[in-house]
């Protein structure tokens, strides 16, 4: 009987920005990674060092997913390439404007956002939500398909991998509110005959030394 060949994906979101601190809605705005994010970039290069083997790393072209991946690229030796599909979903008008004052902004189309159903939601000028998920469901097909039966880490965004679970494991569209992706988590998801299997969701242990390392600071200060 043959052996089962499995492709496993492990989709790391980028490291924190100032964006993520501010509140700010940012999709193709492209924001470095701040001074946590390029140590949270280094904790989750190490933590992939425990991979069986690692093939290929695979990243969106926005500098604070990117320069996530070149932190895996340094420590891992992986081959790194860059994927324009990865990209964070295009808010369009909505770009810059803070979470807490989108439903104040642009009120008809954050309603609509918040029915999962609605696939022809969007800001002005941005990706609707069907367009998205159709660019993630490609994009992943592209991946898997390029790299079948091997290790792939792919650094990409929050909205990307919470829709990557939607399209994947046939979750809702709107699963971000149910399973928030935190600054490099990781996720592994298994994809065989049998399907997908995720096997790891937003995890982030790797990342408890740097709470740690704050709470020592505070009780010195």
């Amino acid at each position: 009987m043959p052996r089962r060949r499995t492709t496993d994906l492990y989709f790391i979101r980028h490291g924190e920005t100032a964006s993520n601190i501010n509140g700010l809605l940012h999709g193709l705005t492209d924001v470095p990674l701040n001074e946590l994010g390029l140590r949270q970039a280094e904790l989750i290069a190490e933590r992939l060092l425990e991979l069986p083997g690692l093939d290929q790393i695979v990243s969106s072209p926005l500098r604070r997913a990117l320069h996530t991946a070149q932190a895996i690229h340094r420590r891992s030796g992986a081959p790194l390439r860059v994927h324009h599909g990865l990209r964070e979903m295009n808010f369009g008008a909505a770009e810059g404007v803070p979470f807490s004052e989108v439903g104040v902004v642009y009120p008809r189309e954050a309603e609509r956002f918040l029915d999962p159903s609605d696939m022809c939601a969007r800001f002005p000028g941005g990706e609707s939500r069907g367009e998205f998920f159709r660019r993630v469901e490609r994009t992943v097909d592209d991946i898997a398909n390029q790299y079948f039966g091997q290790h792939v880490v792919v650094v990409a965004h929050g909205g990307f991998i919470s829709a990557v679970m939607a399209v994947l494991l046939r979750e809702s569209a709107n699963n971000w509110r149910e399973k928030p992706i935190a600054n490099c988590s990781l996720t592994h998801i298994e994809l065989s005959s049998d399907g997908p299997v995720a096997h790891l969701v937003n995890d982030a242990v790797h990342l408890e030394q740097l709470d740690l390392t704050k709470e020592s600071v505070e009780e010195r200060v």
